[in-house]
Parts: structure tokens; C-alpha cells; sequence
């Protein structure tokens, strides 16, 4: 899911994310989420706006979606009569656009995910609105109107009983701490229950090992905490909560947010403490560091299989260092939506009027705390919009409420739950209520599928801001960002896209199109994922650029110079058994760039006629191509792949071996093509690249010429040429996944 606000501007330099979703999306207080000020329940947001400046603000599309229903708004005189006038003072636009998004947020068929945008009280629609029209996020989809003579527009956001269980990976009104959430869906902060028991110690073992000998026990918990840990340019902040022993649902925070205690620039250098901590299993044990668990267990095995996760945590009165690892510590993720940080599900007023009847809300405003949770409340409702269903939800307003003592003089008396307090209303008259219902029909609509039933309703820009966090690429974004690319090749490598970008911090706008950017050009968009000896576009069909399952290309007779260039004495990147290949003089000889017609390898310098063919092993410089997303090149690039896989281990081969191969053991890899063959591989050993290398500092300076070029000198500095259209294909990745 790529997902925006309703409005877009340049984002502040100083603002984050939600800061700036805030300014994006002003809420007009008495038509909040989810109940507006008579305590009627409200699906959506009232958005104000002023149409200051020449050019009116236009309403975008929150995703990419289809137009389900729509209606072209009346003209501004019949808006300021009744029905659509209601207020004294003006009237309200009637236009709206009904989207259906249909995309996803994870892996498998839980991940695809359906919901529904509704943009209400608009006074101007594009032409482009039409019915099942195909609308990109970003998109105008016109102007916003007025309610009631206010410049606000409606907005809300909802989906099915299907879709809630897919979005929120439950359905319950609390999150099921027995056990770790799911992997279908990752993204955003990671969360770790810490059932009571927990010991913290006063540091980590020297040697990152399970053995608490040496250790001096700080504290050990009476009653379970919750750290929630969350990496961003470049920091670690670790925070733990509480629950409330006085205050049922509420969660207290433990001191101050702790940054960094674990080393500084602990997220860029995620890789190089992976290599240091979990030497058997680097790429597993990033995982671990990443997500507190290892998610890709189809392509990642932690060895050993109990390796630990040190991390210093906030317990009450103090900080200590606990094993995040243990089973008994519960790992999840926002996609959780985790109780404690805010999250609810209530479906607990079963009432078919309009007016709330939740204990669940009743019992937060009476701890005081509905205002500050109420954006993370996530309520089953009827749909408001229904034409059909209007006196079912309205008809109150005349016969008064169940709780409601309703006297002859048409005064309605009740209690405020929980208090002797009293309240009264006065009824509706017949003619009153007439009127009333007759301004509904005039915005109402006939909803189709969405008439019957009752759906789950976010509040919109805590939706948005959460959903931000994930940044799964389904396949209609794949097919823009890599568009000359045929569907079967992006399909081929968008799950392993998608995991990747995960598994390293790359699923925010900038890294990601970084990422895909330069991979675009390294690739091919996608269709070469092998180095060749001759262009790909003249000769597609070359056999340097087939399919390797049955084994790695070697051809004796493809004399292409650039694979032979890897091969030198004293060099990292190809065949080491090279240094053994002398002249008469017994001097080592230089690059090997092809063969002769008599088969003999034809040397740079010193060129000699006395040569023993039968002491050179050329093929490694074939053998160790360039490979993969990012192309992996060379031998030295390979063996630390397959080290930091778990494929090789560091113990096998002697460091700086290519210095002297005939003493030193050199490292043996039997099966090169697998980054050529294996998707994740091809696409992993590319974050890998990425992780390794720093890029994600530079990235985060931001999309720009200067710090595409940045990532470009990392990536292939001795391509300058290609330098500027590494950037436009950042720049078109961006245009995809950004905000401009």
C-alpha cells in the first residue's frame, strides 16, 4: 500500500511525517472521528480549508483505486437552498466521490487488502470522474465544498468485516499476546511483550552469547512491559510501557525515550554488528536485529537457532539490558496494530440508531482519555451515506432514545452514565424531523453493496499516517515505476522486491526509490539480471544472458575482454589460480583478455612467445560476472555474500587470499548462478550491497541530484556516464512512491 494525505503541499524541512499529515488535514473539532459533538457516531472527518491563493486547492486521492460511485455536486444557488441548505446561514455542496482501493500490505493472500475512501461535500468534480474510472493516487479529484456553510469537506475511510481482519490481522478488541503476530505483514515500529519474570542485566555478554555468567541481575519485572523499538535515520529509540493499574487500557510510558543506547548510528550500522554478533548466520541474525525475529524463515535459518538479541530497555526506575529473543518475549510489528500503543477494535454497540452507545467510549471519557484515543479507535458503524437506512439511525431525534425518559411536553430526560447527572433535549416535531430527513436524502445516496451491514471505520489521518509505515508495492505500482518491463518479469521479482525493501529499512519513500532507481539501471528494469559479454539490446538472445538453473555460463570460446578483466594477479575480483600463469622469465603476467586462434591466452603485457597455456585457469572472471539487482562482481563480493548467507563460513577461507593463493585458502563457491536463479537472492544480495556499503545515509539526504550522484559513486563509481540517468530513474521511482 502507498498511501497519502487528501491535500498535498511541500513538506516542511522541519516536519515529520505525522506532523506534516496534521497540516495536510485540519479537523474542524466538532465533526471529529469518531463521534462529532452531539456524541453521534461519525465514520469520517470534516477537513476545513480556506481556497486561499489564485488557484483552489484541489481534494487528491488517498490511493490508487476505481470510482465505485459519484455525484456531479449542484450549482452554487440551489446549494444555498433548501434541502441542501439546512443552516440558517448557507447551504451545503452535495458532490462526492466513492473510491474502492484494492491493494496490498503484505505477502500471501492476507495481504491483499480492500477498503474504501469517501470524499463528501465537494463542489467541483474532474472530468476524469467517472463510473469504474481508474484513479492514481495523487489524482484531483476536485474541489472541496462547504457543510453547512463551513469550507470543510467530509472524509472517511472504512472497509468490510473481511477486509478488518486482513488490515489489523484481528478482529478482537485487543491485540493476542500469547503469541508473535504475524509475518504475512511487517512494517513500521517493532513491539516486544515482556511477560512479568523478565530479568534485565547490567550489560550484555562480551561475546553476544546466551550465558548470563558475569552478568549482574538490575531488576527483574513483577508485572508485563511493552518496548516498542523504532529505526530512522540512522537512530534506534527504544521506549516501554506500562499498563495502568488504576486506569483500565491505559499505558504508561517509562522514563524518557532511550536513542542509541545500544552504539550510535545503531540502524546504518545494522550490517556490520550482524557480522560481528552472528557470525554463522549474518543475514538471519540481521533479521533478528531488525525485526527482534527472523521473518523470511523460508530463505534465512538463525545458526544458532537461540542466537540472542541484547538490547537495553526502560523497566520502572531505571534501564537494563534484556534477551529480546527469549520465546517467552512476544515480537510483533505495527501492522499489529498493537493495544498499547492506542489501537481498539470496537464493536460493542449493537444499536441501529445513530447516537453511541459503546462502553468502551463511555468508559475512556470517563478516565478522560477519549480525546487522546480516539484517532486509534477503529469502530464498527452502518454506513452513514445509506438513503435507506436513515430513520433506522435518525428517527430518534423525534421518539427519543431507549435510555431516554421522554415527557408529553416532547422533552427528552436521561442520565449521564456513570454520574446522578441529568441532561434533557426537545424532541423533534413531525415537521421538524420531516425536514430534517428530507436534507439527509438530498446528500445520502443508494449505496449498493455497502447498503447492508456495518464496517469498520478509521480515523482517516491516523490511517494514512499508519499505513505510510508500509510501503508494499502491488502490482499496478511495480508496473509504473519499471514500465517498459513485461508483467511476467515484475511479477517474477515483486514479492522479493517487496520483502527486501522490508528487511532493510528501505520502505520509505526516499530509500525505496533510490533503490529501485539505481536498480533500474543495473538491471535492465528488471530484465537482465546476469552481466553479459555483448549489448543485451542488440543481442538478447546471446547464451551469456539465458536462464543458469542447469549452471553457471562458461564458454571457453566468449573472448569478451570485460569478464577477462577481473582476472589479475594481486586481484579480488577473479581467478586467483591466475598468479600461477608466468612467461619464460617466470614473471607473473598481467590481464588475460581472450584467447588466439590456436586457443592460447592473449596477454596485455609483457607479451612473450613462450607461453604454457596449461598453467592458466582462465574462467573466473566468467564464472563471478555481475549478478543480481545490484550486480554482484567478483569472487571477493561473492564469498562476502556467501558468508553473510550462512552459505560459506568465515573459518573456510584465509582473509586477503587473493595475495597470495598458492599459501592461502582461497574460498570455494561451486554455484555462482544462484543469485541469478533465486529471486530473493538476486534481490537480497542487493540490500545486502546496500547495507553494507552505507547507502542508506546518503539516501536519506533525500532525492536530489547531489545525493543521487552520492549513491551512484557507492553503487558503480566507475560509470559516471550513467550518472544522470541513474537520476531520472530515481526521480521517476520517487514520482511513484513519494508525495510530489
Amino acid at each position: 500500500m502507498i498511501i497519502s494525505p487528501a491535500f498535498l503541499r511541500d513538506k516542511d524541512a522541519t516536519q515529520s511525517d505525522a506532523d506534516w499529515i496534521d497540516a495536510m488535514m485540519p479537523v474542524n473539532p466538532r465533526r471529529g472521528y469518531p463521534l462529532n459533538a452531539s456524541e453521534s457516531w461519525h465514520g469520517g472527518i470534516h477537513i476545513t480549508h480556506t481556497d486561499a491563493g489564485a488557484t483552489t486547492e484541489k481534494v487528491r486521492a488517498i490511493a490508487d483505486g476505481t470510482v465505485v460511485s459519484f455525484r456531479k455536486p449542484a450549482p452554487p444557488e440551489k446549494r444555498d437552498q433548501f434541502p441542501l441548505k439546512y443552516a440558517p446561514v448557507r447551504g451545503t455542496d452535495d458532490g462526492y466521490v466513492l473510491l474502492k482501493h484494492e491493494t496490498e500490505i503484505g505477502s500471501g493472500e492476507d495481504g491483499k487488502v480492500v477498503f474504501y475512501s469517501l470524499y463528501m461535500h465537494l463542489k467541483f468534480l474532474e472530468a476524469e470522474i467517472k463510473a469504474d474510472a481508474k484513479i492514481y493516487r495523487k489524482d484531483s479529484l476536485g474541489s472541496s465544498g462547504m457543510t453547512d456553510g463551513q469550507n470543510e469537506f467530509h472524509f472517511q475511510v472504512f472497509c468490510d468485516d473481511d477486509n478488518i481482519k486482513k488490515l489489523t490481522g484481528r478482529k478482537t478488541k485487543e491485540l493476542d499476546i500469547s503469541k508473535d503476530g504475524r509475518t504475512d505483514a511487517v512494517y513500521g515500529d517493532i513491539h516486544f511483550y515482556l511477560p512479568a519474570g523478565t530479568t534485565f542485566y547490567d550489560k550484555a555478554p562480551a561475546d553476544n552469547s546466551t550465558s548470563i555468567a558475569g552478568l549482574s541481575e538490575l531488576y527483574t519485572s513483577n508485572a508485563p512491559l511493552y518496548a516498542s523499538m523504532s529505526l530512522a535515520q540512522g537512530n534506534c529509540t527504544m521506549v516501554t510501557r506500562q499498563k495502568n493499574t488504576q486506569i483500565d487500557g491505559k499505558y504508561d510510558l517509562l522514563g524518557e525515550p532511550l536513542v542509541n543506547a545500544d552504539g550510535e548510528d545503531y540502524e546504518y550500522n545494522l550490517y556490520k554488528t550482524a557480522m560481528r554478533n552472528y557470525k554463522e548466520s549474518p543475514s538471519a541474525g540481521f533479521e533478528l536485529l531488525r525485526f527482534g525475529r527472523v521473518i523470511n524463515t523460508e530463505h534465512e535459518t538463525l545458526v544458532p537457532a537461540d542466537a540472542p538479541l541484547w538490547m537495553t530497555v526502560s523497566y520502572p526506575g531505571g534501564k537494563g539490558v534484556v534477551n529480546l529473543a527469549e520465546p517467552n518475549v512476544k515480537k510483533f510489528s505495527d501492522a499489529d496494530f498493537p493495544h498499547w500503543t492506542g489501537w481498539l477494535l470496537v464493536d460493542d454497540d449493537k444499536d441501529t440508531h445513530s447516537q453511541c452507545n459503546s462502553a468502551i467510549i463511555r468508559k475512556l471519557q470517563e478516565a478522560g482519555r477519549y480525546e487522546a484515543q480516539s484517532n486509534r479507535l477503529i469502530c464498527c458503524l452502518p454506513f452513514e451515506w445509506e438513503k435507506s437506512t436513515i430513520d433506522a439511525r435518525y428517527k430518534w431525534l423525534m421518539t427519543g432514545l431507549p435510555w431516554e425518559q421522554c415527557t408529553p411536553e416532547k422533552t427528552a430526560i436521561w442520565t449521564v452514565p456513570g454520574t446522578q447527572e441529568t441532561k434533557d433535549r426537545v424532541l423533534m416535531s413531525e415537521e421538524d424531523y420531516g425536514k430534517f430527513k428530507t436534507h439527509a436524502e438530498a446528500l445520502c445516496f443508494d449505496s449498493g453493496e455497502l447498503s447492508s451491514g456495518r464496517f469498520w471505520h478509521f480515523e482517516p489521518k491516523a490511517f494514512i499516517e499508519h499505513c505510510r509505515k508500509c510501503l508494499w508495492l502491488d502490482k499496478n505500482d511495480l508496473s509504473r515505476i519499471y514500465a517498459g518491463t513485461s508483467e511476467s518479469v515484475r511479477e517474477k521479482y515483486r514479492s522479493s522486491i517487496n520483502t527486501i525493501l522490508i528487511k532493510y529499512a528501505m520502505n520509505t519513500p526516499i530509500r525505496a526509490a533510490h533503490f529501485l532507481g539505481q536498480g533500474a539501471i543495473e538491471s535492465q528494469n528488471l530484465n537482465l539480471m546476469v552481466e553479459g559479454s555483448v549489448s543485451f539490446s542488440r543481442h538478447p538472445e546471446h547464451p551469456s544472458f539465458a536462464d543458469e538453473t542447469n549452471g553457471y555460463y562458461s564458454d571457453p570460446t566468449d573472448t569478451y575482454g570485460y569478464f577477462y578483466n577481473y582476472e589479475r594477479d594481486g586481484n579480488d575480483l577473479g581467478n586467483v589460480t591466475k598468479s600461477d600463469l608466468r612467461d619464460s622469465r617466470n614473471n607473473r603476467l598481467a590481464v588475460v583478455i581472450g584467447r588466439d586462434a590456436r586457443g592460447r591466452p592473449i596477454l596485455t603485457s609483457p607479451q612473450r612467445g613462450t607461453i604454457d597455456s596449461n598453467l592458466s585457469h582462465v574462467g573466473d572472471g566468467m564464472k563471478f560476472r555481475g549478478r543480481g539487482f545490484k550486480q554482484l562482481t567478483g569472487l571477493a563480493n561473492y564469498t562476502g555474500y556467501w558468508t553473510y548467507r550462512g552459505w560459506l563460513r568465515h573459518t573456510d577461507y584465509d582473509n586477503r587470499w587473493w595475495q597470495n593463493p598458492t599459501q592461502l585458502r582461497v574460498p570455494v563457491i561451486d554455484t555462482p548462478q544462484n543469485i541469478s536463479t533465486l529471486p530473493y537472492n538476486c534481490v537480497d544480495s542487493g540490500g545486502q550491497f546496500v547495507a553494507k556499503n552505507g547507502v542508506l545515509r546518503r539516501a536519506d539526504a533525500g532525492v536530489t541530484r547531489e545525493s543521487s550522484r552520492s549513491v551512484s559513486m557507492v553503487i558503480n563509481r566507475w560509470d559516471a556516464p550513467s550518472f544522470d540517468r541513474r537520476f531520472q530513474s530515481t526521480q521517476n521511482a520517487y514520482s511513484i512512491v513519494g508525495d510530489k
